[in-house]
Order: C-alpha cells, then structure tokens, then sequence
C-alpha cells in the first residue's frame, strides 16, 4: 500500500508539471507580467493625408508610443474633421492649429498646445510663362485658394495683410478644395493658385509651373523667427491637466517622429500613395526633397522661447490687424501647455 500511495504521488506530481509546462507555453511569463502592466491609451485624431498623418503613421511603425509608455488609438480623419471633433469635445487630443484653436477657445472650448510638429508647407503658384514676379504683381486678378477656416487662408491674409494688402479686396478670390484649386489653374480660369505639397511637388514636376512665394519663409522674416510651427498636437485642458505624465509621454513620441520622419526616405515612399496621393517616381524624387524640409529641425527641442514668442506675436498682431477679435487677447497666453 505504501508503494502505491508512493506511486499516485509521483504520477500526480508528474502530472502537475506537464500542466504547468502547457500552462506557460500558451500564456508565456512575458504575456503575464504585459497584462500586468497594462500600458495606458490614447485616442489621437490624425488627419490621413499630409506629413502629420506621416508622423503619426511612423510613430506607430517604429513602436514610437509604447517606447514612451503608452500606446496611441489612431482616429484618421480630414484635417477639418479632427479639428471639429476636438471643438465638440468628442476627441481630446489631436491635430490643430493655432488660429483654429483660438476660435475654439473663443467659444468656450478650452484647447491647449502640446507640442509643435511642422511649418507651413504652403506656396502661391503661377504658370511657368505667366508674367508675374511677386504676389503684388496679382492685384486684381483671379486667385484660388481654400476657405476662411483653413490655415492656408489665414496665414496668407496676416502676410498680405502685414504688407497692407486686403486680400478680399485686392484679388479676385475663389474659395476651394485642392482638387478644385489645380483644376481651375491648369483650365486658365485663375492666375494663381494657393496650394501645399505634395500638390506642389506634382505641380512642378510637370514644368508648367512656378512659385513665387513661400508662406514659411514669408512667416519667418515677418516674425523674426527661425522655426514658426504652424501644426501642432493639441489637447482638451481638462484632460491636459488630468494626464500631465502622458503630455510628456507624447512630446517625446512626437518629437522621434519630426526627426525620424525627415531621415526615411523609405518610410516616405512607402506611404506617399496614401498620405500623398504620389505614384510616379519623378514625382516621389521632387516630393521626398521638397517635403521633409517642413518638419522641424532635427536640433529643435520645445518648449522653445523664441518660437513661443513667435507664435504669441503672430496671434496677438492678427488681433491688431483685424484677423480676431479683440477679446482673443485674453486667452493666447493660456492656450500654450507649460
């Protein structure tokens, strides 16, 4: 009997062991100690189009997100939805800009500025044999560009504007999508075409057209500033001040995308079909140099003073010059996350 017991006792330990054996090839010890420590999330409206849809895609390629501690719910829309879905509150972090989020905090909607991504990545475009030199040289003219509630727009009205220009008065605007805008320029139907890349890059791989000003450059010297951001990630202040570890958790990310993104050529290519709209491989070439220039320098690190400074003037003197309204001075300083 004793043998026996002897016997069971062995048979139930061997058991046990092949169990347990089972047990940690299906749920390995790893998988244990991930669950464990279940990394937070966070939804991030990304537009899925342009070099900020770029960025957010490299961030999720290279594991950007859970290097820095979390792990990123992409919410791809059009850059006017996201920045709708943040001023309805359905979103707390996402892609806006300045100007938008101006607006928003005039209505009550209290966005705050997280960290900057790009410049402006706009130009004013003629045909190759029009006449004109100079945006001045348009007066008068027909020009196409998008809607008051577009970055385009604004930025190029505070430009003309700092010059003394009006340019609902001095130009003969049509208001459009980009697709509207390349086909009423290629028909002849306008002058000039306010447009960003890659359109831009497609535009004059043709040979048929020409820019004749750059709104970053433009932006720069009229603000006395090397980097003037003019796309940024953004968040709700409720959830800014409830998430304070995350925002730092996101800068970093985002900060390895501006400057990985302007390196990989390869990440550019893979993805230029989508983000872009670009197949043709003189177009990738042209595209590839002309676009990564817009994202923020490799050395820039934020927050920054100087650019800070930048972008407070530029919505504090678009106040002055008419661009908004003049209670929007009392809530600029806020608007920027410490």
């Amino acid at each position: 009997m004793k043998k026996k017991a002897i016997g069971n006792r062995q048979q139930a330990i061997a058991f046990l062991r092949i169990i347990s054996f089972a047990f940690l090839v299906v749920f390995p010890l790893s998988s244990l100690r991930a669950g464990a420590a279940e990394l937070p999330t966070v939804e991030v409206g990304l537009p899925q189009d342009g070099l900020f849809g770029l960025g957010g895609q490299y961030v999720l390629d290279r594991g950007l997100d859970r290097k820095n501690g979390f792990i990123m719910k992409p919410r791809w829309a059009g850059v006017p939805e996201i920045q709708r879905l943040l001023g309805i509150k359905a979103i707390s972090v996402g892609l806006m800009t300045p100007e938008a989020g101006l607006r928003a905090n005039l209505r009550d909607v209290p966005i705050r500025f997280l960290q900057p991504y790009q410049t402006s990545h706009m130009y004013v475009l003629v045909r190759k044999d029009a006449p004109y030199k100079s945006v001045d040289d348009l007066k008068g003219k027909a020009v196409a560009l998008t809607s008051e509630v577009t970055t385009l727009y604004n930025l190029f009205d505070f430009i003309m504007r700092k010059r003394g220009v009006s340019i609902e008065k001095d130009f003969q605007l049509k208001k459009l999508g980009a697709p509207a805008i390349i086909a009423v320029l290629e028909k002849g139907e306008v002058e000039a075409g306010l447009i960003w890349e890659s359109h831009v890059s497609r535009l004059l791989s043709t040979g048929r057209y020409r820019t004749i000003m750059g709104l970053r450059d433009e932006l720069s010297q009229l603000l006395n500033v090397k980097v003037m951001p003019v796309i940024w990630l953004a968040g709700l202040e409720p959830w800014v001040k409830e998430n304070g570890p995350m925002v730092s958790r996101l800068r970093a990310a985002w900060t390895e995308a501006y400057r990985g993104v302007q390196q990989d050529e390869a990440h550019f290519r893979k993805y230029a079909k989508p983000f872009f709209g670009l197949e043709k491989a003189e177009d990738l070439a042209l595209a590839w140099q002309r676009t990564k220039i817009f994202l923020l320098p490799a050395d820039f690190t934020w927050p920054d003073a100087a650019t800070l400074k930048a972008q407070k003037s530029f919505l504090r003197e678009g106040v002055e010059l008419g661009m908004f309204p003049k209670e929007a001075t009392g809530v600029i300083d806020a608007m920027y996350a410490p």
